[in-house]
């Protein structure tokens, strides 16, 4: 489903503020708050059922919440609905697209549907990397493809905020690469600010600015690679220095991997006392190297319960 894109200046291009919403008897959210800030890219994280693809339908006003406030662009949803959704666009589960139309006639449909200029076209096709392709049916599209051209077809609107639930569900590995150059892109020379959720941590790691872990309903907390760290330490005896370093304050999970390695990941700045802690016990650091953020190692000790 391709959500339509119809922007008051401030820090955050979204604000949520103790958002909740019920099906019958089951609260799927519960009094969640968070914003994204202008030009940033944020990844959503959880299990499923934690109530991801609901909170992403709540913000693009497919359904209402019970109660809660959401403000897009500096706009109230629920008093200016359409002045805020003027700055949103995006996509929720599968896109709506035409596959007997060509890519161009399904964008010309949407430019036409929302009175918008075509001169914006030739901008978000280059943008989307489609090339000649663009003139094919879209039922000749590999699933890359249509994700590229649904994302086009919401940037012919000029979004400020792009919300995309599971972009590279389903996608082959040459896909997911060309959905996330794509992505980055938008963020970086277009300064579309980005909501998304997504199973695969590897991707969330290389594309988000930050990360909002959810579950049952409930935001477990924000981490951004500058305020977190992980170092890969090599050592004889890995187990035996894990033991020494889980109690230091900031150490936040460890991992034995193989023979000689451990997986360390702890708070920026406490390095230091590990190392301090590891050398006074009398152990040989044969070498560290520090990581980028291990998604897979903080999801595990959020939602598994692994680690420190």
């Amino acid at each position: 489903m391709v959500v339509g894109c119809y922007g008051a200046q401030g820090m955050n291009i979204l604000d949520v503020s103790n958002l909740s919403k019920s099906f019958g008897e089951a609260k799927v959210i519960n009094d969640i708050s968070f914003s994204v800030k202008r030009g940033e890219i944020v990844g959503f994280v959880g299990p499923n059922g934690a109530g991801k693809t609901t909170t992403l339908r709540l913000i693009t006003d497919l359904i209402r919440p019970d109660k809660g406030a959401i403000v897009i662009d500096g706009y109230p949803l629920k008093t200016q609905r359409e002045m805020a959704l003027k700055s949103l666009s995006g996509i929720i589960e599968n896109p709506g697209l035409y596959l007997n139309l060509s890519g161009l006639d399904n964008m010309l449909f949407i430019a036409e549907l929302r009175g918008i200029p075509k001169s914006r076209l030739d901008r978000a096709i280059e943008l989307t990397g489609l090339g000649d392709s663009i003139h094919r049916q879209v039922r000749k599209y590999s699933l890359g493809m249509k994700q590229r051209l649904a994302i086009g077809m919401c940037l012919i609107t000029d979004p400020k905020l792009l919300i995309l639930d599971e972009p590279t569900n389903g996608l082959d590995p040459t896909g997911t690469m060309e959905l996330r150059e794509l992505m980055l892109k938008m963020a970086h020379e277009e300064g579309v600010s980005i909501l998304f959720s997504s199973h695969m941590l590897g991707e969330v790691e290389r594309i988000a600015d930050r990360v909002i872990y959810i579950k049952d309903g409930v935001l477990l907390n924000h981490l951004t690679p500058e305020f977190e760290a992980i170092f890969e330490l090599r050592v004889s005896d890995p187990q035996i220095v894990e033991g020494y370093v889980k109690g230091i304050d900031g150490v936040l999970s460890t991992k034995v991997e193989g023979r000689n390695k451990l997986i360390i990941h702890l708070r920026e700045g406490v390095i230091s006392e590990v190392l301090t802690t590891v050398v006074g016990k009398g152990v040989n650091i044969f070498d560290i190297t520090k990581k980028q953020d291990d998604l897979e190692l903080v999801y595990s000790r959020i939602f598994r319960g692994d680690g420190a």
